[in-house]
């Protein structure tokens, strides 16, 4: 009787084509990035100014001695030391985009905004490294630094994604610089500015 009841071929291909395949997938992606370059610039291309600006800030004093000698207040001792270096840095930003935009063939889908962004991060890493070695004495606050691009580094999400990283990253992604920098480069490469959250990185910075 149970070998009555077996169905068919024609049926039992059907099954096995169901049962190995239970659910038809539809996938639809959004701003893919192109290649796998253009998926880790936005994490590489930051961490670099943020290097670049460690290195300007070991060549050049955080507070410069002439304007504390002369009298000026302390927010023109600050941007009278701060511009050097950010001279410094814009060249820096012009060499990595031309280099990645046109060397490397990064073809970002915004490639003005893009330009932009890369300096204004690179204005944020300046100020927010001076501000440390200004504060802290520039022995502590290069340590301190150093210790600052470990912790971004883990809870940046640049290179998987926050949420499987360990709950300590988690908790600081919010307030981390890199990670903003990371989900703002990553828009304007690979498209997506039309989200809310590329005008929130813009404003972090």
């Amino acid at each position: 009787e149970g070998v009555e009841q077996i169905p068919g071929l024609p049926e039992r291909e059907k099954s096995a084509a169901n049962l190995a395949h239970p659910v038809a997938l539809n996938s639809v992606t959004s701003n893919a990035a192109p290649n796998f370059g253009a998926g880790f610039a936005p994490f590489f291309l930051p961490m670099a100014m943020f290097i670049g600006a460690m290195i300007i800030w070991m060549l050049i004093k955080p507070l410069q001695t002439r304007p504390v000698l002369g009298g000026l207040g302390a927010l023109r001792t600050v941007l009278a030391s701060y511009w050097p270096g950010a001279l410094i840095a814009v060249a820096q930003v012009v060499v990595m985009y031309l280099v990645a935009q046109f060397g490397l063939g990064l073809d970002a889908a915004h490639p003005l905004g893009l330009f932009g962004f890369m300096l204004l991060i690179s204005a944020a890493f300046l100020a927010l490294i001076q501000m440390l070695n200004a504060v802290l004495g520039v022995a502590v606050g290069r340590v301190i630094t150093l210790a600052v691009l470990m912790v971004q580094i883990v809870a940046s999400g640049g290179i998987y994604p926050v949420q499987t990283t360990a709950t300590a990253a988690q908790i600081l992604h919010p307030v981390d610089p890199l990670g903003y920098a990371v989900n703002g480069m990553r828009q304007l490469i690979s498209g997506g500015v039309d989200d809310p959250r590329a005008w929130a990185t813009v404003g972090f910075l």
